[in-house]
């Protein structure tokens, strides 16, 4: 079920059960920090620059109130994680935090690896996604687990002419809005042209990193996809569990599990999460005007409305 809330009501579910005292590792907060030090958060924050570069980066945007970019811990441009942060603090963190974070990462992996060494034992991942139903990605397939093993086992470092093309080539916006919520009237538009696809697929071989969403999801391929990486001994997070937010996003709480549960019952899990995923890509249709599920909710919206009346 999607919930609506506000900024406010956001922090509040994902931090839901830490106290402030925690020690905490945001990864990529810019501009909408979940744990900020100027609320007595115990945080250490990773950021792809300085708190100055954010501030020119986000530089004339009216939307963007410079104050509230942290001032940063650790800069990461490249590398392990776990690097970075240095071998004294692993296994340290109470929490591991990435909003809106992994869709980004050339290594989802590699990624969530890092976040287990760092966290104790008792430790949560905490990341908010976005759900391609509901945002500029939603004519994309979702990401598969072989996607993400490909990247890993390639030690992929920067975005492929794949991603870089899908990216932007299928990208989507509805009423002018890159996100909104599955109930939202107004057929997604496609603002780039393929004639733009060569251009846009040689991003991949330029020299300096050029960003972009590389994984998809729905909540149910996530889960899919973690749990599939677990079965195979690549990755001991497990999924605590995942709510849908109202607009764009959803959550998801992981923990660490060393435990692989038998065959069967991982196949009876995987068959009820790929029945749940085509569940939840079946939603999209609901978004193009003249579909099955779009014309019968608009007959249900019209009798709603003549019930009202009568």
């Amino acid at each position: 079920m999607e919930r609506r809330m506000d900024e406010n009501t956001r922090v509040i579910l994902l931090m839901a059960g830490l106290p402030r005292t925690a020690k905490v590792i945001e990864i990529g907060p810019s501009l909408r920090p979940l744990a900020p030090k100027r609320d007595g958060w115990n945080v250490t924050i990773v950021d792809h620059t300085t708190r100055a570069g954010l501030i020119a980066k986000y530089h004339g945007d009216p939307a963007v109130d410079p104050d509230v970019i942290e001032e940063v811990d650790l800069v990461w441009q490249g590398g392990a994680l776990t690097d970075l942060v240095g071998e004294a603090s692993w296994g340290t963190y109470d929490a591991f935090i990435a909003s809106h974070v992994i869709e980004h990462t050339t290594d989802l992996v590699a990624f969530l690896r890092s976040a287990r060494v760092l966290l104790k034992d008792e430790g949560v991942v905490i990341l908010a996604l976005p759900d391609k139903r509901k945002c500029f990605d939603v004519f994309r397939p979702v990401s598969t687990t072989g996607d993400v093993l490909e990247a890993f086992l390639q030690k992929r470092d920067r975005h492929t002419i794949r991603t870089h093309f899908d990216f932007c080539m299928y990208h989507a916006k509805r009423n002018d809005n890159p996100g909104w919520h599955l109930g939202e009237q107004g057929a997604p538009v496609m603002p780039y042209r393929i004639r733009d696809g060569l251009v846009v697929a040689t991003f991949a071989d330029r020299a300096e990193y050029v960003d972009a969403h590389a994984w998809t999801f729905t909540p149910s391929s996530f889960e899919l996809m973690i749990l599939e990486l677990r079965a195979m001994g690549v990755l001991s997070l497990s999924i605590e569990r995942t709510e849908q937010a109202y607009y764009t996003e959803f959550f998801a709480w992981l923990r660490p599990c060393e435990e692989i549960e038998d065959d069967e019952t991982v196949h009876g899990y995987r068959r009820g999460l790929l029945e749940r995923v085509a569940l939840e890509q079946a939603e999209i249709a609901r978004q193009i005007a003249g579909s099955p599920l779009n014309s019968l909710d608009t007959l249900k919206a019209g009798l709603q409305e003549l019930l009202q009346k009568i």
